[in-house]
């Protein structure tokens, strides 16, 4: 395997199969949402950069619903 075939953390795609999340990744998601949301709600920003921001907003809590919804906790029942 070539080295530019290799996995790479500083080349990691957030739609990537191989995406691992933690629950602090996704309330960083969260987080980082709310930002954007508070920034494009300013009127300092024009209305097309505003709905970028409210569309990435969407993206990233999405990723975090997706995160909670099909995460893997180890904290099965052993029965």
């Amino acid at each position: 395997m070539d080295i530019a075939d290799s996995p790479s953390l500083h080349r990691c795609q957030p739609s990537c199969a191989n995406t691992a999340r933690t629950d602090h990744h996704a309330q960083q998601l969260r987080r980082r949402a709310a930002l954007l949301e508070r920034h494009a709600d300013s009127e300092a920003v024009p209305g097309h950069l505003a709905e970028r921001m409210y569309r990435s907003s969407a993206r990233l809590r999405s990723q975090a619903d997706a995160h909670n919804r099909d995460r893997v906790t180890g904290c099965e029942s052993a029965s």
